[in-house]
Order: C-alpha cells, then structure tokens, then sequence
C-alpha cells in the first residue's frame, strides 16, 4: 500500500452509503480521495429519500457514514453541486484524476406521465422525491423548503416500494391532521408502528366515523406484478408464483394497517383542471399480457381528488459530458460501470449504475430481497422486526468499489506535482464553503441543534 500512498487520486461524487463504502476500500488501499457532496451532510437518501419513521436505522446509518469518511485519505468537499459549482468537464479535463466515481444515486423524478401535467406542480400535484423530502425534514426548526399540507381523498400513481411509503405518509400526516382537529397530539412513530386503526380506538374514537377520505394507489399493472419483493431469474415456475402471490399478501398486510386503497390496471390518460389547479386525472384501464402493458381505449374515467402525487421512479440527473441512453447514463461497460475512458476515468456505481432511485433499489444494487424484508421494510411484519437495508447497499457498493479499485490500480499513477495541484483545487473550494477540514467537528456543525 505504502508504494502508492498520494499517487492515485481518485473523486467520489455522492457521500451517502455506496459513495462512503467505495472511498473507504479506495482510501485504506492507498489511494487519495475526494468526496464532493452537495449537501452540507453526506446521508443522502438516508436522510432524504428513506421516510423518518426508520428512525433507528438512519442514525445507525448515519454514525457509519460517518466513520468511513472520517479516514486521514479522504478529502470531504461539502455543499458543492455537479454542473453547477464544478462542470463535469472541468472536473474531468482540467484537474487530472485517476478516475472520477459517479455515486450520486437518482433523484430525478419521472416525469408523469400526462402531456402538459408539470404546468401543475404545486398546483394540485407533487412529485415523491420532494413529498418524502418535506416529510423528513418539516418537524425541523430550520426547515425552510417548500411545506405540503397533504389533503384526505389524494390521488397516488405508481407501485413498489416506494409509492408504498408515500401513500403511508399521505395515510399518516391526514390522520395525524384529523387527531390535531381534535385537540389530540398524536405520535407519528406510534401511529405508524402500531398502525392507524388501534391509535384511533385508544382516543376513544372510531376511524370510520372520523370519515378521513383515504388516498388511492394506482398502478398499471396486475397487484401480482408490483415490486414488493424480488424474484430470482432462475425460480422454478411454482416458486415464482408462490413468491407473487407474497407480494399480494404484503400489499393487503399494508392496506390493513394503513388504511389506504388500491386499484390494479390503472393508468392516467388525461388531466381534470379547475381554476388553474389540477383537480384529478382521467384514468384508464389496462391489459396486461406477456408482460407487456396496453391501454385499453375507450375506458378512460375521470378520478377526482384535491392532491395528485406521482410515484413512477425516480431516475439519476443528466450531467452534461456524460452520453445518456434514454433515462440512464450509456456505459463502455457496464458490468464495471465504467462511463468514460482516458486519462480521468469514469465509473459509476449505487444507483446511478442500476438507474433505479425507489429506496429499495438505492439500498439493493443486487441483492434479493425477500417477503419478510419488504414485510419489515414497510412495517408489516408479523414478528414487528425491522430492518436496515443499508447493509445490502454497502455489500454492493463493496463489490463494485473491489473492483473500480482493482482497475484503478492498474492504471499510471500520478506525479507528486500533479497531486500537489489536485489537493490546492480541493483545499481552495473546502475554504469557499468553510470546511476546515475536521470531518467530525463539521457534521456537528452543520447538523440541526435538534437533531443533535
């Protein structure tokens, strides 16, 4: 190790649970690092993506992040954004880095799928990434981003994992509203822990009678199809269905403690508008067949409701530089995730790699999850256990770091010069934000004095 300490410098854009690992196996191995994060805090979806109900799990999440960054080889560059405080190419071209890693995971949200429906965001509809962001962060004292009141009655379009954890907090925050309305300060962790319908009753009161209109999840294919849980390519056919059939018993567990419904074989096809404001979405059926999904003309009814929000996956940013195919970056190769070749060069890894941003995918790059998992991921298990999905992002994020470091390793080191001129770029742009290059002493810092 000791042969190549400060001859290979490397950048890790994204610090959050694959980022901190892959820095971590670069940086015990030798290799300088650079971790630029646009967030004063390095959590990521951790803290932004993965609702607050995981309490424990974030924070547990948290202190692990913060120990693999914490490491004498590992430069933090906080609150500094691609394309915007640093371009791709500069980074690329003018620096001269061993390589550059794409960890930034996939925040973009899908677009809905309606010509003209984004004339409407903040006007009747939301996108996930910003409703579960809010979410996480409105309780805060310093919050200051945009506040959502969600409405009972919404509309939700999407499936999986993720449209799960926004229909519960939709489910939650208009429960939590309606106990408020009553004098009664309920606890969100209560609430979602033992679920809607026993809080209720212990206030002495009656859910059906509170009459809360509960939010409606869409999705376009059959409850049999949802992403609920994985199903290895190579089960036999009795075992794949079997593992089907789990995913509708999860959807029901969850319908039951959350109180929300469901319609299979929907798809929005048009857009209900009053005074400017979306007021709901026309819908139509589909057919489902080899599976393919085709919507079925001349069904298309309308749904009306006061908030739409749109769950159909998130996606990672385009960065100018980088070629993309469709919605996702286009690879030299992919089964290493290497982008780009050259003297810099450019991999990527997480879910910037798999080009999948729902919580499960960020925190499973390969991993099978099982009924159980997804059961106690949604806080459905029979047994009450949890889980921290963490883990299986860090055993992927592993293998992909062995083997970017593998690679790397292979490739010409750099000149003691070329180091010293790398390191003043990063020591120049740390000043500019006030990082005085003490991780532990920033983290506390920068982090709420209610969170703390």
């Amino acid at each position: 190790m000791s042969e190549i300490a400060d001859r290979y410098v490397v950048a890790v854009v994204g610090a959050a649970t694959a980022g901190s690992e892959i820095a971590r196996i670069l940086a015990v191995r030798g290799v300088r690092v650079i971790v630029i994060e646009q967030n004063p805090r390095p959590y990521g979806k951790i803290e932004d993506g993965l609702p607050r109900w995981h309490a424990k799990q974030r924070q547990d999440e948290y202190e692990e992040i913060n120990k693999r960054l914490d490491h004498p080889s590992i430069e933090y560059l906080p609150l500094t954004r691609m394309g915007q405080d640093i371009s791709f190419d500069e980074l690329r071209t003018g620096w001269g880095l061993s390589a550059i890693i794409l960890t930034h995971g996939a925040w973009r949200d899908r677009p809905f799928p309606v010509e003209g429906a984004d004339e409407f965001v903040d006007r009747g509809l939301i996108y996930q990434n910003p409703l579960i962001y809010w979410f996480n962060h409105h309780p805060e004292k310093s919050y200051a981003g945009p506040r959502y009141m969600p409405s009972p009655g919404a509309i939700v379009v999407g499936g999986g994992l993720a449209s799960l954890d926004v229909v519960k907090v939709l489910q939650l925050e208009t429960t939590l509203a309606a106990l408020r309305a009553r004098g009664i300060d309920a606890d969100m962790l209560r609430l979602e822990r033992e679920g809607i319908e026993p809080v209720v009753k212990s206030y002495q009161l009656d859910w059906a009678q509170m009459a809360i209109a509960p939010c409606k999840l869409f999705y376009r294919r059959r409850v049999l199809d949802m992403p609920l849980s994985d199903i290895p390519s190579d089960a036999l056919p009795k075992r794949a269905e079997a593992m089907r059939q789990a995913r509708l018993k999860i959807l029901d567990k969850a319908r039951r403690k959350y109180l929300f419904e469901f319609e299979e074989r929907r798809v929005p096809t048009g857009l209900i508008v009053s005074d400017a404001s979306l007021v709901g979405v026309q819908m139509s059926r589909t057919e489902v067949n080899d599976g393919r999904v085709r919507t079925v003309s001349d069904t298309e009814e309308p749904v009306r409701g006061p908030l739409t929000v749109s769950s159909i996956g998130s996606i990672p940013q385009p960065i100018p530089g980088i070629p993309q195919r469709g919605e996702v970056y286009e690879y030299i190769d992919a089964a290493i995730g290497l982008l780009m070749e050259g003297r810099t060069a450019v991999y990527a890894a997480g879910n910037v790699l798999t080009g999948k941003g729902n919580i499960k995918d960020s925190l499973d790059s390969g991993t099978s999850v099982g009924t159980h998992v997804a059961e106690a991921y949604l806080g459905v298990a029979d047994d009450g256990g949890r889980v921290s999905l963490a883990d299986s992002a860090r055993q992927a994020a592993h293998r992909e770091g062995e083997q970017i470091a593998a690679n790397i390793a292979a490739r010409a080191m750099l000149q003691p010069d070329d180091v010293t001129r790398i390191m003043a770029r990063v020591r120049a742009r740390q000043l500019a934000v006030g990082y005085e290059r003490n991780y532990r002493q920033w983290i506390a810092q920068v982090t709420p004095p209610d969170l703390r």
